[in-house]
């Protein structure tokens, strides 16, 4: 799949390239000179993985190597510029060293989340054509490699695959290399072929259809989120922070890998989300717990060990990702932590940030101000631009505002002038605060995942039980929101929870896109048209 053909771009207005041009927004370094430069400014720097099982301690130096030996490996085995990588990983050494060695040969990296199942794994390989996945052997009690090979029908471009952490010789497949032998190679150089307008990034985000959207990112986009935005949202001389947001994620990429190796600041990721071990890592290591989501704070804030010292080295936290909530934020704010809200998209990774200077009204009721060459417009139902005050669907354009996405048809939702539609509700105010009052309708918000009931209940419908159903989001303290399965059952057959769940696992459905909850019903209800009233569902969960 070449992601860099005109059809599938959605291209900004030669008036507004010439500007981001002009103003340094944009300039024409590639995502992997940027990220080997800032490892080279900065030799000695930390990375610490942070894991119950295996942690590491590593430097920029070491992290340049290992990743420019990465880039060689793939290099020896026909991988070049512009080719598409798959990296499904859980945060960890190999999991930043191919990033960035994918990054420095010029090749499209391609994260899939950890938590994703072979179902999702499959989408993404045959929606990008991609011919190499760097994954690992097992992680916790999960087996990574049996699920590749067991999906290797659904797969038939997939040609490599490279395992991480031993046990790749257990099957026997020649498809199959060890990371180990991949690092044999001998080392490249950042790869000079690339324009700075081509693709870096295929990163797929749930859409309200059910079907992921691949969000393509060029060298100019993402640099420009890196260099600019990035650079002004994180108070400079904080305590370091432990980032549990997995880097296939756009927070924990972008907060946890890209900002620090271009600031030069220490790296510091754990594996799992485990509230236990953050706090005891954070407290005997001198760190901070990071943020992301909204649900990562809140379990912080409220767990016992979460002590006024720790809260005094936290200092603040960034959340995105979902909404939050302004109890919140009083909650945090008593404890003497800054909560800096702020808004982004795939598509377009931050469009406005809260900052320490902001006043602290502001920093409660909105998502924070427009960053550096960022425009939003508020339109009404008949697309017309709202006064300011006025609220209405957010479309936002700017220097980090991808590409366009892998599937042409989808490139609608970007205008001729260059806006974006994102679905979303919200409020500018005349000093260039933002206020996003509603996320985009149907998709639920787990843990700061994006989840798309579409998908969700077409799965269900091919389980015999099913006749019909509709998958909704209700609010849950501990995750934001969880999903409930309201079922018509088929022929009065008894359904259960455990039956659907079940289901959804024999198909490869990742676990936290399960429904946590079942109704069932005796129909749905319907509009004239036939769409099923799900604000009617969501109404008579939560009386």
């Amino acid at each position: 799949m070449i992601v860099d053909e005109p059809h599938n771009l959605a291209r900004v207005p030669s008036g507004l390239r010439e500007q981001y041009l002009r103003s340094g927004l944009w300039n024409d370094t590639s995502l992997g000179a940027l990220l080997i430069d800032g490892l080279r400014r900065h030799p000695t720097q930390r990375v610490r993985l942070w894991s119950k099982h295996a942690g590491r301690e590593e430097t920029f130096g070491s992290l340049e190597a290992t990743a420019r030996r990465v880039a060689g490996g793939l290099s020896q085995r026909g991988v070049a510029a512009g080719d598409l990588v798959v990296i499904w990983l859980p945060n960890g050494w190999e999991a930043i060293a191919a990033f960035v060695g994918v990054a420095a040969l010029g090749a499209v990296v391609v994260p899939v989340a950890s938590f994703y199942g072979r179902k999702e794994l499959a989408e993404i390989v045959n929606a990008a054509g991609a011919s190499v996945a760097i994954t690992c052997a097992r992680h916790g009690s999960r087996d990574y490699l049996s699920e590749v090979c067991d999906s290797s029908a659904q797969m038939p471009n997939l040609d490599t695959v490279v395992v991480c952490g031993g046990q790749h010789d257990r099957l026997p497949r020649s498809d199959l290399v060890s990371f180990e032998e991949l690092l044999s190679a001998p080392t490249v150089e950042v790869s000079p072929t690339r324009s700075a307008d081509e693709a870096c990034l295929l990163a797929f985000t749930s859409g309200t259809s059910g079907t992921a959207k691949g969000v393509i990112h060029s060298h100019r986009t993402l640099g420009a989120e890196v260099r600019r935005h990035l650079e002004v949202m994180i108070p400079a001389d904080a305590t370091a922070q432990i980032m549990a947001s997995p880097i296939a994620h756009a927070a924990g990429m972008t907060l946890g890998l890209l900002a620090p190796i271009h600031r030069g600041d220490p790296i510091h990721l754990v594996d799992t989300f485990d509230v236990d071990f953050i706090l005891d890592t954070a407290r005997t290591e001198g760190l901070a717990p990071g943020g992301g989501a909204s649900v990562f704070l809140s379990a912080l804030i409220d767990h016992p060990k979460f002590t006024d010292e720790l809260a005094h080295r936290m200092g603040y936290v960034i959340l995105g990702g979902s909404t939050v909530p302004e109890s919140l934020v009083t909650k945090a704010s008593r404890r003497g932590i800054s909560v800096l809200r702020s808004y982004g998209l795939t598509e377009q990774p931050t469009v406005s940030a809260g900052r320490l200077d902001d006043d602290p009204r502001q920093l409660i009721r909105t998502d924070g101000r427009l960053l550096d060459g960022v425009e939003v417009q508020v339109r009404d139902h008949s697309g017309a631009v709202l006064p300011l005050g006025s609220e209405g669907e957010i479309f936002t354009r700017g220097p980090d505002r991808c590409a366009g996405y892998l599937q042409p048809d989808l490139n609608t939702a970007f205008d001729a002038e260059g806006w974006l539609t994102t679905g979303d509700v919200g409020i500018l105010d005349a000093d260039g605060h933002l206020a996003v009052t509603a996320r985009a309708k149907d998709l639920i918000i787990r843990n700061g995942v994006n989840i798309s009931p579409a998908e969700v209940e077409s799965a269900l419908m091919s389980c015999s039980a099913v006749a019909e159903v509709a998958v909704i989001g209700v609010p849950d303290v501990r995750t934001g929101e969880r999903a409930v399965a309201v079922v018509v059952a088929r022929d009065h057959d008894d359904v259960s929870l455990a039956a659907l769940t079940g289901h959804l696992a024999g198909m490869g459905v990742a676990k936290p896109k399960w429904p946590e909850e079942l109704q069932v019903v005796d129909e749905l209800p319907r509009t004239a048209s036939g769409k099923v009233r799900k604000n009617e569902l969501r109404k008579a969960w939560l009386r």
